[in-house]
């Protein structure tokens, strides 16, 4: 497509059209946590063992070092799958301190038996050595409750900020999205739902509650772009299936669960998974990619990627940025707005490879023998060195390394817009733009 330099401020999107940039992938939930507490019992187990072999006078270990991480290793494992199967690695099992107190105990005691198989391999008589086996125990369950105490912390913390709470945006308009309203208004201090907002899909009008209740102008592209939508409830009867089949397909652009209440002594639903929503049964159409772990997972390794490989072509980078000031005038860097995460726009960054059009908005997209790309640049995109300003996106929060490629959102295909003529085009905005395809 045509290069030019961009307006300063992105093009808001057309009507229906949203956008995502910087919103980020990380969120918590129960499951993020749980798993903090199993690096929390890996972390505190081992470290426990490695801190008490160290403390110990040398003349009364009966393990050398690597034998110690053999036992303590052999122990891990052991614990790990016993707490598993116990389904220990739960919220409401280390939030009490005498469950955190029994897990751990029950835990160590059996997972040191398979452990004491170790030993005997590396002691024949093992019984010399029994009290300092026995301290060696001790201190790693001592250990592993301080680990859970600090998973007790984490939980503490992550509840009174709120941090659990699942933002819902209800749907539908008549008694049923009031009733639902209502009772996540009412339920609101002992479950895990907070009401953000009611839109209603007959008149576009989005009712803005909670802490952004003042934010001017809201409604519920924007919200869902600024704020962030956890979950949307399509609160219609399932009479109107063909209108919730409807609004299913307008909204699959929001990275959020999307599920559909039901009355559990009328219609039973086989369509997708069933979970239960403020005491009653729902339906679950569409589901949030990368929650909890895989989102902090997703996260770090752009970031880590993106430095990475920063560091290491920027030498090439260089050139190519001296090879475009060398070729002509014009600037190096081509920015144009993209649509992102949530379909929120942003200015994603290339080297320059075609001769500036100001006339160009991007609809025509580019052809292969486009007559306005200049020799460095058809080097530069053989060799695709154009897209690696891309990573600076990356640290920016607005793309990811591995993700579907950010469209021109006016880009025209067929006579239409691509995101129009191409079905379920909007659904790659569920997740953040890649470099790659």
């Amino acid at each position: 497509m045509g290069e030019s330099a961009p307006p300063p401020n992105v093009t808001p999107p057309r009507p229906g059209i949203a956008a995502g940039g910087t919103a980020s992938l990380i969120k918590w939930t129960y499951g993020l946590v749980n798993r903090l507490a199993m690096l929390l019992d890996a972390a505190f187990l081992m470290g426990g063992g490695l801190v008490f072999w160290l403390i110990s006078e040398p003349q009364q270990r009966p393990l050398t070092f690597l034998q110690a991480g053999a036992v303590s290793t052999t122990t891990l494992v052991c614990f790990h799958f016993l707490i598993r199967g116990m389904r220990a690695y739960r919220s409401e099992r280390y939030i009490r301190i005498h469950r955190a107190i029994n897990d751990v105990i029950f835990g160590m005691v059996a997972a040191s038996l398979p452990a004491l198989l170790i030993v005997i391999a590396f002691l024949p008589q093992p019984m010399g050595a029994a009290n300092w086996l026995i301290e060696y125990v001790g201190a790693t369950m001592l250990a592993l409750l301080l680990g859970r105490q600090c998973a007790r912390l984490i939980l503490y913390t992550v509840r009174r900020r709120g941090l659990l709470r699942r933002r819902v945006v209800v749907v539908g308009s008549g008694p049923l999205s009031e009733e639902i309203a209502a009772r996540l208004i009412a339920e609101a201090p002992r479950n895990n739902y907070r009401l953000v907002g009611m839109f209603d899909p007959a008149t576009n009008e989005f009712r803005n509650y909670g802490k952004n209740a003042s934010v001017r102008a809201v409604d519920l592209v924007s919200y869902a772009q600024n704020f962030g939508i956890d979950m949307v409830v399509l609160a219609l009867p399932w009479e109107r299936s063909t209108e919730i089949l409807t609004l299913t397909q307008q909204l699959q652009w929001i990275a959020a669960d999307v599920i559909v209440p039901f009355d559990a002594g009328g219609l039973r639903p086989q369509i997708a998974p069933r979970l239960d929503f403020i005491d009653g049964p729902s339906i679950q159409l569409m589901h949030r990619p990368f929650k909890g772990s895989l989102g902090l997972i997703k996260v770090a390794e752009d970031y880590i990627v993106a430095v990475i490989a920063l560091i290491l072509v920027s030498p090439i980078m260089l050139g190519a940025a001296i090879a475009l000031k060398l070729e002509g005038s014009g600037p190096v860097i081509f920015k144009q707005p993209r649509a992102g995460f949530n379909r929120k726009p942003f200015l994603m960054l290339k080297f320059r490879t075609m001769t500036v059009d100001p006339t160009d908005d991007g609809s025509r997209g580019t052809r292969k023998d486009d007559q306005r790309i200049t020799r460095v640049g058809a080097f530069l995109r053989r060799s695709s060195i154009d897209e690696l300003p891309q990573l600076i996106n990356v640290l920016r929060g607005e793309m990811s390394i591995v993700g579907p490629r950010p469209h021109v959102p006016n880009m025209l295909v067929g006579g239409g817009v691509y995101s129009e003529v191409v079905q379920q085009y909007a659904a790659r905005s569920r997740i953040k733009p890649g470099i790659t395809c």
